[in-house]
């Protein structure tokens, strides 16, 4: 299935499944896609930082599974080949650690390791989405 490249048109129109969703980041696409039933990808067409990540996920999250801003997301995989795309720039994450085998673990500290395990919850992921 194709990527939804998301706007404020194509969210008036009701854009609805979880198949594939794209916001647009700083000028540039980024793209979610399932990687299973509880591993999300993030996937940009060129290359961002972790704060991106971050925000992609996080509207991913509060806006497509509907979950609430105190959501914690977990960095399955950190940056490196799309498993769903082909494409060189990607990271995995999941709202649902336990059940993807990911041990939650502190952050280093660098937005941009995205070591897995990292967490934190939508609303904190979405506070990137403005600092652009």
């Amino acid at each position: 299935m194709k990527p939804i490249h998301l706007t404020a048109g194509a969210l008036a129109m009701g854009v609805s499944g979880v198949a594939a969703f794209a916001a647009d980041m700083y000028g540039e696409g980024f793209e979610i896609h399932p990687v299973n039933d509880i591993v999300y990808e993030a996937v940009s067409d060129g290359a961002h930082g972790g704060a991106a990540f971050w925000c992609a996920a996080g509207e991913f999250v509060e806006i497509k599974l509907k979950a609430s801003p105190d959501t914690q997301i977990f960095v399955v995989r950190g940056a490196g080949v799309s498993e769903t795309t082909g494409r060189k720039t990607a990271a995995q994450f999941t709202i649902d650690a336990e059940t993807a085998g990911v041990t939650p673990v502190e952050s280093g500290g660098n937005l941009n390791e995205l070591v897995v395990g990292e967490s934190m919850t939508a609303g904190e992921a979405r506070n990137f989405c403005s600092s652009g």
